[in-house]
């Protein structure tokens, strides 16, 4: 009886690891701008990171104005654009997509990171940003949030703000804002966003000034980092409940029934 008892106790086991491996088993990948490829000028590109011919991240890119984006000095490249000329203090130095813009008063520019390769998304989603500082107005990065597979807002982490960076307010009302100039090869401008073990299907952030005119004003996005999260394959976990649900309901019956017995 025991020795019944035993492989019950294993088949259980078994399928209760399935469950737990139930889903496709994924990978941390990285949005490498030293080899992503990106056209000068466009505001939307995709990226199939582990060659599955699925689209692991798309990054898109919006203004409210038309007309706004600028060459970058350095290179004369119309931007966005994948350079090195705002590295972050990075050694050694890498690329990173370089946003230049002549952004008028309350204007926003907004960028979105959406994790299309896999549902219910990514987990482990980490990015810096560069050269969020003070040129002739200070760079604004508002409206930082995650969104959760059921449309919650998730509240970013922020960390590594140098010190041409001061970041106010909390949770979903953060906001990071240039107070001085800080040199493009300089890791004073930089602020890192993750979000942790959180699974998440979209990061949106917005790109503005404080005041004024149409001023030229620039920041760059490093490497993105994240970790693809599958749903649990429909067949394998409908199988595994079975068998576990069968195997313990027979344990629990003969448990039963000896205590039945040990009665006087």
């Amino acid at each position: 009886m025991s020795k019944v008892r035993n492989r019950l106790y294993v088949i259980a086991a078994i399928s209760l690891a399935l469950l737990a491996t139930g889903a496709t088993s994924a990978h941390a990948l990285v949005l490498d701008w030293d080899t992503a490829a990106w056209s000068d000028g466009s505001l939307i590109n995709s990226y199939d990171l582990n060659s599955d011919a699925i689209n692991d991240i798309t990054v898109t890119i919006n203004s409210q104005q038309a007309n706004i984006w600028a060459t970058d000095p350095a290179t004369g490249t119309q931007t966005p654009a994948v350079n090195q000329s705002l590295t972050g203090g990075l050694v050694p130095v890498q690329n990173s997509l370089n946003l230049a813009a002549n952004l008028k008063t309350q204007s926003n520019v907004t960028i979105n990171l959406s994790f299309t390769g896999a549902l219910p998304g990514a987990a482990n989603v980490s990015f810096t940003l560069f050269d969020i500082d003070v040129t002739t107005n200070s760079d604004i990065i508002g409206e930082i949030y995650g969104v959760a597979y059921d449309g919650t807002h998730i509240a970013a982490t922020i960390t590594n703000v140098g010190s041409a960076v001061t970041l106010t307010g909390t949770g979903l009302n953060q906001v990071l804002t240039g107070n001085a100039a800080a040199a493009n090869n300089s890791s004073n401008g930089n602020a890192t966003i993750s979000f942790g073990s959180t699974i998440i299907t979209d990061v949106f952030f917005t790109f503005s000034n404080t005041s004024g005119a149409p001023r030229f004003q620039n920041i760059a996005i490093g490497d993105v980092s994240f970790t693809p999260v599958p749903e649990m394959n429909p067949a394998t976990t409908a199988a595994a409940s079975c068998i576990a649900a069968v195997v313990l309901t027979i344990l629990l019956q003969r448990r039963a029934r000896r205590a039945r017995q040990a009665v006087p």
